[in-house]
C-alpha cells in the first residue's frame, strides 16, 4: 500500500525587530489572570536598564536591573486583584498584564446534563467601569454575552485532575455590554470531568458536569460582583443531546425547551487562574477527495492527518453521520479497529435551508472520514476539517535541502500540534488519549526547539505532582488516571526531566522550585527499593523496540535512577538547597552499582544500542572506558546493518551518542536508511505525522495489532533534536548547567544526502542561528549569537586551515580575536562573540564531508 504525502504544514509566528522585543509574562503574551508575575524577554540586556509598572497612568513599581537579565520578578503585594498593568523594559521589551482574583472563589455553582451540551443562562443589567467574567467548569465550556461569543477558547477550561484543582479564565466585558439588561450564557458539556476518558467510561470525576462564573466590575470605588451564577439562572436545549470528546457529538436543531438551573456544592479543589495557552483553531484544511467505496457512503480525504473536526456546508434538510479514522481497509472504508473504543462519531439533524454546522464539544484524530445520508453527491469543497490544539507560538524553524527530511520536520510539528490539546497526549484518535510522561520527557526538547513550552509545560508538571502518592511514586500518566500504574523508569522521572528541560531552556526557576520537593520524595522512593544501587526492572523498559534481544529493565532502571539524582543535585545548585552533595554521592554510588552489575570492562554484558545509548548518555561509563563504548555501540550498529533497534528510551539518545563519540557518519547512516526500522521508512509509506511503531503499517504485514496502534504519536519525533543540535548544530551546551539558554555549542554535522541546513531558535536569551551550505568548492559556516550570551563553536574541518576565512578575512590572521583550539578528530573549536559570523571551509578541509555525499547521492 503506498500512501501520498502530502506536504503538511505548521502554522509559523513571525518574530519581532531587533531593539523592540516581545513582553512576555510567565511565559505568555499579555496573559490575563497573573498572581505573581514574572516579565522577561527574549534577550539579555546589554546594559543596564529600569523596568517599570504602570496602573492607569500611574507607576505603581519601578527596578534597576543589570546587564544580562532577561527575566524580573514583580512582588504580589505590590499589585490589586483584577487590575490591568502595563510595563516596560526602558528601550528593549514592552507588555502587559492583568492581574487574577487573588482570592477565594465563592461564586456559586449548576449543574449541567450527564451528556448533553446545554445553555446555562442569566441576565444583569451593566454598571460603568470596567467589566470582567470570571468563569471555570467541572467540564467543558463556552461563553457568550448577548449572544455573541466571548474569546476564541476551546474546550475550556481544559484538563485538569479535578480531585485537585480547576481553572478559570478572565474574559473582559467592558466594550461588548449594552445599556440596560445583558444576557450572559454559558454553553456546558461533559468534557473530561464526566465524558468518557481513556478508555475507561463516561463519569471518571463526577456524574454531571458543573459550572461557576461571576461578573466583576472596576470602577472608582474598586472591584465588586455584579452577577454570579445561580438558582435564578436557567438550562436551555442546545439541540446537542450527545456532546463527548472521544465518542462524538449529534447535532440538531434546539427544542426551545428550558427549565429551572440546580446549584450543587462547591468542590472542595483549588480553583486557581489559568496561565496555560488555551486550546484554539489553529487553522483549517480542505478535503482532497471524495470517493463513494459503496452505495450511499463517501469517503472524504483531508490529504494528511489532522487533530479536531469537521465543518459542513450543506443544503437541508439531512440527516449525515460522520465516522473518522486514520486509515482505510483495502475496499476503501474507514478502517476504525485501532481507534478501540472510541466512538469518533458525530452526527447532524439539520432542517431545510442552507448550514454550516460543526461540533463544538468533541475532538478526533482522522485523516479520512466517512460520510452517509449526505443529500447527493459530496464534493471536496463541501466540508473542512478544523484543526485543535493549544496553539503554542512557533519559535524554531529548520530548512534542509532533503524534500523528504522537509517533510519529516513538517510531520513532527504536526503531531506535536495534535497531541497538544489541553495536555501533552500520546495519541488523539483512539480512547486513551492520556497524559503519558515518557512521551513528552523523550520528545520535550525537540518541542522545546519548535514551540514556546514555558507556561503549558509548566502548567503540566503541577499536574504531574499532583498525581504522586504519598508514598513519592509518580504516575505514568498526568492527570494521573490509577489503571495506568505508577512507578515505571523513564515514564515516572519525567518529574525530574521536564522541569529541569524547563529550566535550561528559559531559565524557569520557579516551576523547578516547585518540583524540587516531589523529586525528592521520588528519589528516596526508588532508593528505598533499590538493592545495593541497583533499582529493578520495572513496567515498560525500553518500549516498543524491533528486534529480538531486550535491553533489560533493571539496567534502565538503574540507569534512569541515576540520570534522576544527578540531574536533582544539579537542582540543588541552582536553587541554593543544601542537598547537592547527597545526590551527587548517590550518584556515584549507583552509578558504580551500574557498572558493577552491567559492564565488563567496556563493553555491556548484554549489548543493545540502547544499553550503550542510556550508559554513554547519562555518564554511567568510566570515563577510560568511555572512548571503547562508544566504538562497542558503533560496531554494533554496523553489525545491524545501521538500523536502529531502539524504542522510546533508547531512540532520542541513539544518534546523539554517536554524534556526539565521533560517530556522526554512523548516525547519519541510522537516520538516511530507507528500509524498516527508520524514519524514511515511515516517510515513504505516505506518513504525514509520525507513528507510534515502526511498523505501524508494514510492507509486508500491513496495519499492525489494532490494539495499540496509533498513526499521530510524537515520541519518535524527539529525532528533531538531534537535527536541530547535531546536523543543524543549534544547541545549548550539555556541559553547562546554567538556565534560558545562555551557554551555546554550534556544532554543525552536515549529513550525506543533504547539501544545505539551518536552524533558527528564538530562545529566551535572543535569536540564534546556525547552519551550513555545502557547495563545489567547500562548505560555508554560519551562526548568530545574541548579545550576552556565550558560545563555543566546533566546526568538522581537517588537514590545512589556510584557506578558510571568516567574514571575508582569512582565520589564520585572526589568531589574537579568536583563538582556535585544534581537536583529536583535526576539527577546530574557538568561541564566538556575539554577532553574525561566515566561516567558509575550502574543499581540502572538508574533502571527508564532500566524499562522503558522492559515496550515498
Amino acid at each position: 500500500m503506498k500512501r501520498q504525502v502530502s506536504g503538511a504544514q505548521t502554522p509559523y509566528i513571525g518574530t519581532a525587530t531587533r531593539g523592540l522585543l516581545p513582553g512576555l509574562t510567565c511565559g505568555l503574551v499579555d496573559p490575563v489572570g497573573v498572581e505573581e508575575p514574572r516579565l522577561s524577554w527574549e534577550a539579555r540586556l546589554p546594559v543596564a536598564a529600569d523596568v517599570t509598572v504602570h496602573a492607569g497612568g500611574r507607576e505603581v513599581w519601578r527596578t534597576l536591573v543589570p546587564p544580562g537579565t532577561s527575566v524580573v520578578d514583580v512582588p504580589g503585594d505590590r499589585l490589586d486583584p483584577l487590575m490591568p498593568y502595563t510595563w516596560r523594559v526602558e528601550g528593549h521589551a514592552t507588555g502587559t498584564f492583568t492581574t487574577g482574583l487573588r482570592g477565594r472563589w465563592d461564586a456559586p455553582w449548576i449543574a449541567g446534563d450527564p451528556e448533553a451540551a446545554v445553555a446555562l443562562r442569566g441576565s444583569f443589567t451593566a454598571r460603568t467601569g470596567r467589566a470582567w467574567l470570571a468563569v471555570t467548569a467541572l467540564g467543558v465550556y463556552r461563553a457568550l454575552l448577548n449572544g455573541v461569543r466571548l474569546g476564541d477558547e476551546e474546550l475550556a477550561p481544559g484538563w485538569t485532575d479535578y480531585e485537585h484543582r480547576v481553572r478559570y479564565r478572565l474574559l473582559e466585558l467592558t466594550d461588548r455590554l449594552v445599556p440596560g439588561e445583558n444576557e450572559l450564557e454559558v454553553w456546558l458539556a461533559p468534557g473530561w470531568y464526566a465524558g468518557h476518558v481513556a478508555g475507561g467510561g463516561p463519569f471518571r470525576y463526577g456524574d454531571r458536569p458543573a459550572a461557576s462564573a461571576q461578573v466583576l466590575v472596576r470602577d472608582d470605588d474598586g472591584l465588586r460582583r455584579v452577577a454570579a451564577t445561580g438558582s435564578a439562572w436557567t438550562l436551555h436545549d442546545l439541540g446537542r443531546p450527545r456532546a463527548d470528546l472521544i465518542m462524538g457529538e449529534t447535532v440538531r436543531e434546539p427544542s426551545g425547551r428550558s427549565w429551572p438551573a440546580s446549584e450543587v456544592p462547591a468542590p472542595e479543589i483549588s480553583v486557581e487562574a489559568d496561565l496555560t495557552p488555551p486550546v484554539r483553531v489553529i487553522g483549517t484544511v480542505r478535503a482532497v477527495t471524495v470517493t463513494e467505496p459503496a452505495p450511499g457512503i463517501q469517503v472524504a480525504d483531508f490529504g494528511r492527518n489532522v487533530v479536531g473536526r469537521i465543518r459542513l456546508r450543506v443544503e437541508g434538510p439531512a440527516t449525515i453521520e460522520v465516522r473518522h479514522g486514520e486509515e482505510l481497509t483495502a475496499t476503501g472504508r474507514l478502517y476504525t479497529d485501532n481507534l478501540r473504543t472510541a466512538g469518533q462519531r458525530d452526527e447532524f439533524d439539520l432542517g431545510p435551508g442552507p448550514h454550516v454546522a460543526e461540533p463544538a464539544f468533541t475532538l478526533h484524530g482522522f485523516r479520512y472520514a466517512e460520510i452517509t445520508g449526505w443529500p447527493g453527491a459530496l464534493t471536496p469543497d463541501d466540508l473542512e476539517a478544523v484543526l485543535l490544539s493549544s496553539a503554542l507560538p512557533v519559535t524554531g524553524t529548520l530548512t534542509v535541502s532533503d524534500p523528504a527530511v522537509r517533510q519529516l520536520i513538517a510531520n513532527i510539528g504536526a503531531s506535536a500540534d495534535g497531541n497538544l490539546v489541553s495536555v501533552p497526549t500520546d495519541c488523539p484518535q483512539r480512547d486513551e488519549r492520556a497524559g503519558w510522561t515518557a512521551d513528552i520527557s523523550v520528545f520535550g526538547s525537540t518541542l522545546g526547539f519548535l514551540r514556546h513550552t514555558q507556561a503549558f509545560l509548566s502548567g503540566w508538571v503541577t499536574t504531574l505532582i499532583d498525581g504522586q502518592r504519598s508514598d513519592g511514586a509518580v504516575p505514568h500518566v498526568a492527570p494521573v488516571l490509577p489503571e495506568y500504574g505508577y512507578d515505571s523508569p523513564v515514564w515516572s522521572d519525567a518529574l525530574v526531566e521536564v522541569p529541569w528541560l524547563l529550566w535550561r531552556r528559559y531559565g524557569d526557576d520557579r516551576t523547578l522550585r516547585r518540583a524540587y520537593d516531589p523529586m525528592r520524595r521520588w528519589a528516596a522512593y526508588c532508593l528505598a527499593q533499590a538493592d545495593e544501587g541497583i533499582r529493578p526492572g520495572r513496567a515498560l523498559g525500553d518500549w516498543l523496540a524491533p528486534g529480538t534481544v531486550e535491553t533489560p529493565k533493571s539496567l534502565i532502571a538503574t540507569a534512569a535512577l541515576a540520570r534522576s539524582l544527578r540531574l536533582i543535585a544539579h537542582a540543588a545548585d541552582v536553587l541554593g538547597e543544601p542537598h547537592a552533595q547527597e545526590y551527587g554521592e548517590a550518584f556515584t554510588r549507583v552509578s558504580g552499582a551500574f557498572q558493577q552489575a552491567f559492564l565488563n570492562g567496556p563493553r555491556l554484558r548484554t549489548e543493545t544500542q540502547t544499553g550503550y545509548a542510556v550508559a554513554l548518555a547519562w555518564d554511567l561509563i568510566p570515563p577510560e572506558d568511555r572512548a571503547a563504548s562508544a566504538q562497542a555501540l558503533a560496531d554494533l550498529v554496523r553489525d545491524g546493518g545501521h538500523r536502529l533497534m531502539t524504542g522510546f528510551v533508547g531512540t532520542p539518545l541513539l544518534l546523539p551518542v554517536l554524534s556526539e563519540t565521533g560517530h556522526h557518519d554512523v548516525a547519519c547512516r541510522i537516520f538516511n536508511q530507507e528500509g524498516y526500522p527508520s524514519w524514511r521508512y515511515q516517510l515513504r509509506a505516505g506518513a504525514t505525522t509520525m507513528w507510534e511503531r515502526w511498523d505501524a503499517w508494514h510492507h509486508r504485514n500491513g496495519l499492525q495489532t489494532p490494539a495499540m496502534n496509533s498513526f499521530n504519536h510524537y515520541a519518535y519525533g524527539c529525532v528533531g533534536d538531534w537535527l536541530f543540535r547535531h546536523v543543524a548544530g543549534l544547541g545549548d551546551d550539555p556541559r553547562g548547567t546554567g538556565g534560558g539558554f545562555g551557554e551555546l555549542l554550534l556544532r554543525p554535522g552536515p549529513v550525506p544526502l543533504l547539501r544545505q541546513a539551518h536552524a533558527r531558535y528564538r530562545s529566551a536569551s535572543g535569536t540564534v542561528e546556525s547552519g551550513w551550505r555545502a557547495g563545489p568548492d567547500g562548505v560555508q559556516f554560519t551562526f548568530d549569537v545574541p548579545e550576552g550570551v556565550t558560545a563555543r563553536a566546533v566546526l568538522p574541518v581537517r588537514g590545512a586551515w589556510d584557506g578558510m576565512t571568516v567574514n571575508g578575512t582569512f582565520l589564520m590572521g585572526l589568531n589574537e580575536q579568536l583563538p582556535t583550539t585544534r581537536l583529536g578528530d583535526g576539527g577546530c573549536a574557538l568561541n564566538l562573540p556575539p554577532g553574525r559570523w561566515s566561516f567558509t571551509a575550502p574543499g581540502p578541509a572538508v574533502n571527508h564531508l564532500l566524499q562522503a555525499w558522492d559515496e550515498l547521492r
